[in-house]
């Protein structure tokens, strides 16, 4: 249960947030207790009468609204009527609602009754709240959808019953059926109500009102079961029934349930389930909300889905260095994006130490230095599990991101949407970018979740990459033929192939950098120095048009040439006969490169067909590498004697 307890720690550190809209560097607002956040596709403005000014759609990126909430309404699902106190859906703030329902409940309890009493009682006993009697007015004395439908906001079928899709193919479809992905009947409604010398019509955003709330709550639920709660080890008004909505407004699976009590969730081994885990209200108040809100602010999940979460945060509002950046997003995070984009590898070292030296510097100034580490994933639509927890010190958590970073370090080409350019950097990509290169960009859900998370234990934990992965991404790098453009190749797949088989051999004290090393006689680092001059040879003859769309011979066999060098290599050589002819006229320097690197073969080495390993790719590059700066090198020669001579 140490997680309930550091959520709730958690929430008391950042207790001043809640409530409030706009604070700088977060994404979502941090509910108070007592309140959840939902999507609301309806805004109506009242006067202070409690007449309907206005209404209109509330936009998709707008529609996160902070509601007054009870226990049950909280948890609420299926048929039962528990209201919120304030915003609710159509159901419960209309009381013409079943004049478009064919079924109504039997008996007199409806869910706008449920409502109309609560928010009776909040503003019976806060009397002198202009805001809560007008809505109380409104939802009493007028008929919500009705108005809607005169607005232009909701609309009416042939029969009179409300219209639930759009069908007319002429005109402007209407915003209501963009607005909501469910019923129509579903739609959330949150009220506006305009005061002379009030700045704040939102109620949803008003400070005052959320802290009133609290007061109603306190009063009119005083008298709640008091037992052990087992986040804080305090006795406290307890509840069974616990938010749900904690990785996106409208996510129905709950953290914490243990409604079943004829099958075996918790018969056999307790009597009830306040013996099977006890909670007190505010503790579950603090800890969903707490924990919904980190998942907004900072949670990673490579789909728009966000079925799995994986989650990072420090105590004491701290902000870990986010673990699925890859090494230009973190430094830039911490320096400006000229500071950030040094060109050579030494600089790109220093970037990061020196980014990361700034997170450190924020944990050793905190009062307590500790990062907790969660991944959330449903089991099924109603029930959300904790996969993994784990609790560290800052340091250690910083030291293991700077350990990722820094042994599997490359040369990759990332692009800045920003400026809509690409750019160079020396590091590793995005976690999400590694699994596309083992797997192809068009991987299945369940295939990256399943891949991110032992990535993400590989980080960590320290731990080498599986070793599958580098099987997998070496079998799609050498396929060369396979992609038709040589650029998208090197970025998609071959770079991150590096990164890949790099991380785990610098994981093994072998220490391998983009640099060329001309003294390494690894069998495969030289076959693949080999095949990348050979791939130059002909590359060099080739128009600009040519060198991004047509493949080499090298390219070509390069499969082949991975598992049978040997023989492969004999069959290039004749290959590449006339395009050494043709290079000659520039003295024959890839012809002479090719017997400097033969001569640092074992004979035995050489002729043996023994499939070579990932270190083949790793000389490949380096090869590849060098022949790039030494060209670049000459262009600037060149460019300077033409300077001189003008």
């Amino acid at each position: 249960m140490s997680w309930m307890e550091q959520l709730v720690q958690t929430y008391d550190e950042n207790e001043r947030f809640a409530g409030r809209d706009g604070i700088d560097g977060m994404k979502a607002m941090l509910p108070p207790v007592g309140h959840i956040v939902r999507n609301a596709q309806i805004e109506m403005t009242l006067s202070v009468d409690g007449e309907l000014i206005q209404a209109a759609v509330v936009p998709k990126e707008k529609q996160a609204t902070l509601i007054p909430c009870t226990p049950d309404s909280a948890s609420r699902s299926g048929s039962a009527a528990f209201p919120h106190a304030l915003h609710d859906t159509l159901a419960y703030i209309s009381r013409d609602y079943y004049d478009f329902v064919e079924d109504p409940p039997k008996g007199n309890e409806t869910p706008y009754l449920a409502y109309q009493y609560l928010l009776g009682a909040w503003a019976a006993l806060k009397a002198e709240d202009q805001k809560i009697q007008a809505v109380y007015r409104y939802v009493t004395n007028h008929d919500a959808i009705h108005d809607l439908i005169k607005k232009k906001i909701l609309f009416q079928d042939d029969s009179g019953k409300l219209l639930e899709k759009w069908t007319e193919k002429d005109g402007t479809r209407p915003p209501i059926f963009s607005a909501i992905q469910d019923e129509i009947l579903k739609s959330m409604v949150r009220f506006r109500v305009v005061v002379d010398d009030d700045d704040c019509p939102e109620l949803w955003k008003d400070t005052k009102l959320q802290k009133e709330y609290q007061d109603f709550f306190q009063h009119h639920f005083s008298k709640m079961d008091v037992r052990l709660c087992y986040a804080t080890g305090k006795t406290l008004p307890a509840t069974g029934k616990h938010s749900r909505g904690i990785r996106y407004p409208g996510d129905n699976a709950k953290l914490i349930s243990a409604n079943d009590d004829k099958d075996f969730t918790f018969r056999g081994r307790f009597v009830n389930r306040d013996e099977c885990v006890s909670v007190g209200y505010e503790s579950s108040q603090k800890i969903m909300n707490a924990l919904s809100w980190l998942v907004r602010n900072q949670g990673y999940s490579h789909s728009k889905k966000k079925e799995r979460v994986f989650l990072a945060w420090g105590r004491c509002g701290q902000m870990p260095p986010p673990v699925f950046d890859d090494t230009a997003r973190l430094t830039r995070r911490r320096r400006s994006t000229e500071e950030a984009r040094p060109s050579s590898l030494k600089g790109w070292a220093e970037s990061l130490t020196k980014a990361l030296e700034g997170y450190r510097h924020e944990f050793k100034q905190a009062e307590m230095s500790q990062v907790n580490v969660m991944i959330l994933d449903a089991a099924t639509k109603g029930r959300l599990s904790i996969c993994y927890y784990s609790e560290m010190a800052g340091e250690d958590f910083i030291e293991r991101i700077e350990r990722w970073h820094r042994l599997g370090r490359w040369r990759q080409h990332g692009y800045d949407s920003e400026k809509d350019e690409s750019f160079v950097y020396f590091g590793v990509p995005t976690p999400k970018r590694l699994v596309e290169a083992c797997h192809g960009e068009n991987v299945g859900d369940s295939q990256m979740k399943l891949e991110l998370e032992r990535i993400f234990y590989a980080i960590l934990q320290g731990n080498p990459l599986p070793v599958d992965m580098e099987c997998m991404v070496m079998g799609r790098a050498v396929k060369r033929a396979a992609c038709d453009n040589y650029y998208d190749w090197r970025r998609q797949i071959l770079e991150p192939a590096c990164s890949i088989i790099v991380r785990r051999l610098n994981q093994t004290k072998e220490e391998y950098i983009v640099a060329l090393d001309e003294t390494k006689d690894d069998r495969s680092y030289l076959f693949g120095r080999l095949i990348a001059v050979a791939d130059q040879m002909e590359r060099a003859t080739f128009s600009a048009e040519e060198k991004g769309n047509r493949t080499t011979n090298a390219m070509r066999y390069m499969e082949i040439f991975s598992s049978r060098p040997a023989s492969t290599w004999r069959t290039l050589q004749k290959k590449l006969l006339p395009y050494q002819q043709k290079r000659e006229m520039y003295g024959g320097k890839e012809r002479k490169l090719i017997s400097r690197i033969g001569s640092m073969f074992n004979e035995e080495d050489f002729l043996s067909n023994r499939p070579l390993d990932g270190k083949f790719l790793l000389g490949y590059y380096c090869q590849q590498y060098a022949m790039e700066l030494e060209r670049e090198e000459n262009r600037k020669k060149k460019e300077a004697m033409k300077e001189e001579d003008a």
